[in-house]
């Protein structure tokens, strides 16, 4: 069985090198279902007519070069699901471009954002161990560079051997191990002096220069990981919207920026975007307050709101059916599509502000916009219809004239013609003139004939009276 299989990648591999343009990524076939179990592999199921597709391509074709140059044993593939339909319904591709990790027979779909780094990072990631091993200060060091923008969670040996929290915690990598970074430590020895623990075992995460303690008497594991592993601030994007709200379970403070100028702090953009970043640090200080004081009967403002920044207004135009100003704030709830307006004009705007402003979401003294009422719902759909009919004709102008002005113009001609036409009816067509006189001649016979026989009616009776008279 082995050796079949062996065969069949080797077909697969020589198909893939028959294409004409030189490539990285191996284009597959059905061939495909039977070595997916074997090794990893990053499959694009797509369609040549797509669009979307058209456009990854070529950050497909780099990503698959990168991984080359890294001598990364994950291989790169792509299946053309209009030649090989047998592959693609076997794996249950709905849409395209479908992405796929194969991990020895376990897929894990990707819907990150789908620029090369993005993809990049989600392969290593992927592709690495479950639980990585931290074992040097070197090695730390290296992590936590990149803390800001990609946390990390370690889990600390103790001296109790009881391993229910780190059964627990291998349960929460397996599922998440695409998504974040797992590390084991069995000392305290790789982390700064500054990293103190009450106790161990413990559970901790690395993130904006500072790390969090796993509390077990608050919550699970795996709640605590889903809402732990996103930065302070991280950028949204319409692919990652959904998936921060719906594993953070909490309100998405959508601050809107111009990613041009979010680093110039002398610009209207920067000072909003460090005003961002300082309420974010307010909100994160007001849950280790609640953990200080053990204020069990209030929820924190932390475990209710997820900050994130936007590259523009266009995510926020869509939710409030409108046009939002740069830079801004908005307070969405994904589960329902309602929202939550400041009325501070930006420009005054502080981070104690936005706190306060957050504190009165949390305690229900605002009232709530949107929503997905009936009349919410028809009058969105009115405006994605407009909108999405004005992207069209702003970016292609002359292709949506032709698709939308030849069925109208066809419709029109139709129409007219129809509303031009004389469906009036001549007497001439439905009595002819010939009929007509026939029917004349007749009538004027029967009168004669019946005037005769009146006449010599009354001859007879003349006569009979008279004979009578007689």
């Amino acid at each position: 069985m082995k050796n079949v299989s062996i065969l069949i990648l080797l077909n697969l591999i020589l198909f893939a090198k028959g294409t004409k343009i030189p490539t990285d990524v191996l284009d597959l076939n059905d061939k495909f279902v039977d070595v997916a179990n074997e090794g990893s592999w990053f499959i694009k199921f797509y369609a040549p007519w797509c669009g979307h597709c058209k456009k990854l391509a070529p950050v497909w074709d780099q990503l698959a070069h990168s991984l080359t140059e890294k001598n990364s044993l994950v291989r790169i593939g792509k299946v053309d699901c209009t030649r090989f339909a047998s592959a693609c319904t076997h794996f249950k591709v709905t849409g395209y471009p479908t992405l796929i990790f194969f991990r020895n027979g376990v897929q894990i779909p990707y819907e990150g954002d789908r620029q090369k780094q993005a993809l990049l990072n989600f392969v290593l990631k992927a592709s690495s161990p479950t639980i990585g091993t931290l074992d040097s200060t070197a090695k730390f060091s290296e992590l936590k560079k990149s803390s800001e923008k990609d946390p990390f969670f370690v889990y600390i040996d103790g001296e109790d051997k009881d391993q229910t929290l780190f059964e627990e915690y291998k349960n929460v990598a397996e599922s998440l191990f695409a998504e974040t970074r797992f590390f084991h430590a069995t000392s305290i020895m790789p982390f700064p002096a500054n990293v103190v623990l009450r106790k161990r075992p413990a559970v901790v995460v690395f993130k904006d220069n500072d790390y969090y303690v796993y509390e077990p008497e608050k919550e699970k594991l795996h709640g605590w990981v889903n809402s732990e592993r996103w930065p302070l601030l991280p950028q949204v994007t319409p692919s990652t919207l959904n998936s921060i709200a719906t594993s953070t379970n909490k309100l998405l403070v959508l601050v809107v920026l111009d990613s041009i100028y979010i680093h110039n702090s002398s610009s209207e953009v920067g000072r909003f975007y460090k005003l961002a970043k300082d309420a974010s640090k307010l909100v994160r200080q007001d849950s280790d307050l609640h953990s200080q004081f053990q204020f069990g009967w209030l929820d924190d403002l932390h475990s209710q709101f997820q900050f994130g920044w936007l590259d523009g207004n266009s995510i926020v135009n869509s939710i409030v059916m409108g046009e939002m100003s740069v830079p801004n704030i908005l307070v969405f709830n994904v589960s329902n599509y309602e929202f939550y307006l400041n009325n501070d004009v930006p420009s005054e705007m502080t981070a104690q502000s936005v706190y306060t402003f957050l504190q009165t979401i949390a305690d229900k003294r605002v009232t709530p916009l949107g929503g997905r009422s009936w009349p919410q719902r028809i009058r969105r759909m009115f405006y994605d219809i407009t909108t999405n009919l004005y992207e069209m004709f702003y970016h292609q102008p002359i292709l949506t004239c032709c698709l939308f002005g030849v069925p109208l113009a066809f419709f029109s001609i139709i129409t007219y013609s129809i509303c031009s036409s004389d469906f009036s009816v001549d007497r001439e067509d439905v009595y002819p003139e010939d009929e007509e006189e026939e029917s004349q001649d007749e009538e004027d016979d029967s009168i004669h004939k019946n005037g005769k026989k009146k006449c010599f009616a009354s001859i007879h009776i003349l006569d009979d009276g008279h004979e009578k008279d007689e």
